[in-house]
């Protein structure tokens, strides 16, 4: 046989099955991955005691930032209606006065 023959049959021998070793390894792994994944899923059953405590907590948690915001919102009209006027707004005619409603 020729020698470039035998070269390349000896490195087909090891390319081969270490290509193939890793194809098997990426799919055993990718098998073994599902397989956990699917079982943790359907572990814990819902628990409706807990779905009410957590609807709960997040229209506790929406009303608290509705009140953060009006806070805010106050705070900057105060801080606005402290301020010496500026000469753009001096040399308007009509100023709208801002009106807040406490809650």
């Amino acid at each position: 046989m020729d020698n470039d023959v035998l070269v390349f049959a000896q490195a087909m021998v090891v390319l081969v099955p270490t290509v193939a070793a890793f194809v098997g390894i990426g799919l055993g792994a990718r098998i073994l991955w599902r397989k956990g994944s699917r079982d943790r899923v359907g572990a814990q059953p819902v628990d409706d005691r807990r779905l009410e405590r957590l609807e709960t907590a997040v229209d506790a948690i929406a009303i608290e930032v509705e009140r953060i915001s009006e806070a805010q919102r106050f705070s900057a009209s105060l801080l606005v209606e402290r301020l010496p006027p500026r000469a753009a707004d001096i040399k308007s005619p009509t100023s709208v006065k801002r009106v807040n409603t406490p809650h």
